[in-house]
């Protein structure tokens, strides 16, 4: 046998994990023990009130209730560091109703011991009068051995009801535990695949959102060079400054705006000045919280839809509005740009997403504002964006 084989069997070895088990007891812990003592130093008194008192009429009371308190907790200590250290042998792999019936067997007996000797030493100290003739078994050798007894017997009932409430509680608070932490793993799973799913429907978004862009890029080189070019270029700068967005699965107000200015930016290097824009955002809109890609489709689909080449002119309106706990994205067509409403793979997925995030509580609705005009309502839950998210 090598030296590291006889190391790891001594005896200090074996006991290391109870003497870690010791040192790690929380001050919740010792709190509750003294608590337990005390307690049964008072149930002690109440329930051996007449005998005491017969005992007080030749000591002092001090002596006597001293007595009983400072053996309560020592046998109260004694079976804490029992239970600490049924504690590691379970968590370690030992059968934990073996590691608690050895904690509280072991623990009550040396508990027990331990008060008794200090009970008879106090007693030879500090209570020298004569028990009374009235109490039989504190007479002569009666004592010695009825108070032992009588104490382990009872301690045994009361410290090892006390080590199995804790044992069931501790199992209970583990099994919570547990289940918390399954629970969490379980959001945190769907979140994972509610994610990767929203973020699918998006990838089907985005090119058909790029494909429009693109053949008007196209349209626009065979009418002008020079201005194609242009567009190209601009092009190029907002898909540098979207795309690490274009994954995300959170955005904000002022963000989806900004992309939403950019891309009309480039709509009107081709169209100049036949189209008007305004984008309107009350104060403290924008660090709200919104899908991303779900405004620019919606304006690419007014673009397409109801700004034809034989078109003089036309305006797009982007309005929110805050009210109710929802925000609302309101997009208006000086065409036929939404009603009625023609189908397309956008839109759908715009939809699904809404679902999947929001269930009925996220809306895109299709109408006429007026005679000549159309408009898109999109509505969602507010939520803000905290700094939190805005740190991550």
């Amino acid at each position: 046998m090598n030296g590291a084989a006889v190391a790891a069997d001594t005896p200090r070895h074996r006991l290391a994990p109870a003497i870690d088990a010791v040192l790690a007891i929380t001050a919740a812990q010792l709190r509750v023990t003294a608590v337990l003592g005390l307690c049964l130093t008072t149930i002690q008194l109440v329930v051996f009130w007449a005998p005491i008192t017969q005992i007080a009429r030749n000591n002092s009371w001090w002596a006597i209730v001293t007595e009983v308190a400072v053996a309560d907790q020592i046998r109260a200590f004694i079976l804490l560091i029992a239970v600490v250290s049924g504690n590691r042998a379970a968590d370690e792999g030992y059968p934990p109703r073996n590691a608690y019936v050895l904690a509280a067997l072991v623990g009550c007996v040396v508990g027990v011991a331990a008060s008794e000797t200090f009970e008879w030493t106090w007693r030879a100290v500090f209570l020298t009068g004569a028990a009374p003739a009235a109490l039989p078994w504190l007479q002569g050798n009666a004592v010695r051995y009825y108070m032992p007894i009588f104490d382990l017997t009872n301690w045994l009932l009361i410290g090892s009801a006390a080590v199995f409430l804790y044992a069931s509680r501790r199992v209970a608070l583990r099994t919570a535990q547990r289940l918390r932490t399954a629970e969490l793993e379980r959001i945190r799973r769907s979140k994972l695949a509610l994610e990767s799913r929203l973020q699918a429907m998006q990838a089907r978004v985005e090119p058909q959102f790029l494909f429009n862009t693109l053949v008007q890029v196209e349209r626009l080189y065979e009418l002008d060079t020079q201005l194609a070019t242009r567009m190209l270029d601009d092009l190029i700068a907002y898909l540098r400054a979207a795309m690490p967005l274009m994954r995300d699965t959170s955005s904000t107000v002022a963000q989806e705006f900004e992309l939403a200015r950019a891309y009309l930016d480039i709509v009107r290097v081709r169209l100049g000045a036949r189209l008007a824009a305004t984008v309107h955002t009350p104060p403290g809109a924008e660090n709200i919280r919104m899908p991303p890609m779900m405004l620019l489709p919606l304006i690419d689909h007014a673009i397409v839809r109801g700004f034809g080449p034989t078109s003089a002119s036309g305006a797009i309106s982007i309005r929110t509005d805050v009210a109710d706990g929802h925000l609302r994205l309101t997009i208006t067509d000086s065409g036929a740009g939404f009603v009625p409403e023609t189908g397309g793979e956008g839109l759908a997925t715009i939809r699904e997403r809404l679902t999947a995030l929001y269930g009925d509580k996220g809306t895109l609705q299709f109408r006429q504002s007026n005679s000549t005009s159309t408009e898109a309502v999109l509505d969602i839950p507010l939520e803000r964006r905290t700094l939190h998210d805005q740190a991550d």
